[in-house]
C-alpha cells in the first residue's frame, strides 16, 4: 500500500523539473530562429535530441544556387557542439573551425547541387560521461538566392 503512494509522490516532485527543462528547450527554438539574419528567408527548424551517444540527424532538400545559413541553440551553450552538413557521406560545412579549434553557433554555405542534405552533430568534450548526456536544442535554417 505504501509503494504506490511513494511512486505517486516521486512523480509529483519530478514533474516541475521536467516541465522546466521542456520550457527551457522550447525557448531555444525561438533563440535559434532569431539568430538568422534578416537577409535570409526563414525555412525550417529542426529539434536536436541526443541520447546514449547516438548523433541525431535531420534532412533538408537544398537547391542549387541558393545560399543557406544554419544557426543553432542548445541548452548549456553551443561551444561544445559540432554541427555538420553532410551530402553523400561528405561534410559540406561544419560549425567547427579547424584553424581556431572553436565551435561556432552555425555556418553559411552555398549549395552547388540540388539534393538531400543531412545535419548531424556531436558533442566535442573530453570528459568520460559524454555518452550519458542528452542535448536539447534546435537547428534553424534560412536561405536566399545568390546573385
Amino acid at each position: 500500500m505504501k509503494t504506490p503512494l511513494f511512486i505517486f509522490l516521486l512523480l509529483m516532485l519530478s514533474s516541475p523539473f521536467v516541465s522546466a527543462q521542456i520550457d527551457a528547450c522550447d525557448s531555444l527554438q525561438r533563440k535559434s530562429i532569431s539568430k538568422i539574419s534578416r537577409d535570409y528567408t526563414y525555412a525550417k527548424t529542426f529539434p536536436m535530441m541526443k541520447r546514449g551517444g547516438e548523433p541525431a540527424t535531420a534532412a533538408l532538400v537544398m537547391s542549387e544556387g541558393s545560399i543557406y545559413t544554419v544557426k543553432f541553440s542548445a541548452l548549456g551553450g553551443e561551444e561544445k557542439i559540432v554541427l555538420n552538413l553532410v551530402n553523400n557521406g561528405n561534410v559540406m560545412a561544419s560549425s567547427y573551425n579547424k584553424v581556431t579549434q572553436r565551435c561556432l553557433d552555425g555556418f553559411t554555405v552555398k549549395c552547388e547541387k540540388t539534393g538531400m542534405y543531412y545535419f548531424n552533430y556531436e558533442i566535442r568534450e573530453n570528459n568520460k560521461d559524454k555518452d550519458k548526456k542528452s542535448v536539447c536544442g534546435y537547428i534553424s535554417v534560412g536561405f536566399k538566392r545568390s546573385n
